[in-house]
């Protein structure tokens, strides 16, 4: 959730039980989305839950709730939105008993005090006064007067780099659920017990073969004596080539069981130590936060 207001506080006359409150929580979400599209019990379930999880209330004292969809909400702002907002002005200017007030009507983002102060600055322009609403809240570029030659040379603008900006803002994707866990998680990456098995396994087995080819190949007595050893411990293997065969199995099997378990006690111990980082980690941001209060 983004927002929670408590209307009771605004005013009791917006509770018809004192004993009790009326919150709202705010969602922000695209259009046809999975918030967006979800049913409205599951959106009160949804919001119930996060509030206990806040510590602001128990689920279970929840009685009863409401699913308010609101679209376009929020104004969005692309590359060349001032050369498009330039020209609607330069046309509107033309229209005497227009007054535009709020986020829609003027497409920008202001807080809520700004477009209710515009609607009362609109009201009393229609009762003579002159004000200029649009000078509420104004971004930096507006600072200057924009003037008819102006708005028509950002409004040419704009049409040239049209063809490069979307009409419409769309997700990027699922929101990482937490960016510190999923920061540290790519910089302290874990071993794959399976590849690294195979790798010291394929290792292994070239190992034994070659070390029995070249025994059968270069030694003599003696290496090969030496080298036969080994079929104390690898059962069936011999100094031949039947026995190169034997001992690259073994050599694989017994490379593959060490490289898994070294990965996995590298990957146990990194395990314990991205966990102290990441609490270390959690205590900063909070210390930071609380700093900013």
């Amino acid at each position: 959730m983004g927002r929670v207001q408590n209307f009771k506080n605004w005013s009791p006359e917006m509770v018809p039980d004192p004993r009790k409150s009326c919150v709202g929580l705010e969602y922000f979400c695209f259009e046809g989305d999975g918030l967006w599209t979800m049913p409205d019990d599951e959106l009160v379930k949804l919001g119930a839950r996060e509030m206990e999880q806040l510590g602001l209330l128990r689920a279970a004292e929840v009685e009863d709730g409401a699913v308010v969809r609101m679209a376009k909400a929020y104004p969005v702002y692309d590359g060349v939105y001032a050369g498009a907002l330039a020209q609607i002005r330069s046309w509107l200017d033309g229209l005497p008993n227009l007054q535009l007030v709020g986020r829609n009507g003027m497409h920008k983002y202001n807080n809520q005090d700004h477009s209710m102060l515009t609607a009362m600055l609109a009201a009393e322009n229609i009762l003579g006064a002159k004000h200029d609403v649009w000078s509420v809240n104004v971004d930096q570029e507006y600072q200057e007067e924009i003037t008819r030659e102006e708005a028509e040379r950002r409004a040419a603008e704009a049409k040239a780099l049209e063809a490069t900006q979307p009409r419409v803002p769309v997700p990027l994707g699922a929101p990482v659920a937490d960016p510190l866990r999923e920061a540290i998680r790519y910089a302290f990456a874990r071993l794959h017990k399976a590849a690294l098995g195979t790798a010291l396994g394929t290792v292994g087995a070239l190992y034994m073969l070659a070390a029995t080819a070249w025994v059968l190949w270069q030694g003599g007595p003696t290496m090969e004596m030496y080298l036969g050893l080994l079929g104390q411990y690898f059962i069936g293997y011999t100094v031949s080539w039947r026995g190169a065969l034997v001992g690259a199995g073994y050599g694989f099997a017994w490379g593959f069981a060490l490289g898994w378990l070294i990965a996995y006690l590298r990957n146990l111990s990194l395990g314990i130590y991205v966990a102290w980082i990441h609490r270390r980690a959690e205590a900063a941001r909070l210390g930071n936060f609380f700093d900013y209060i």
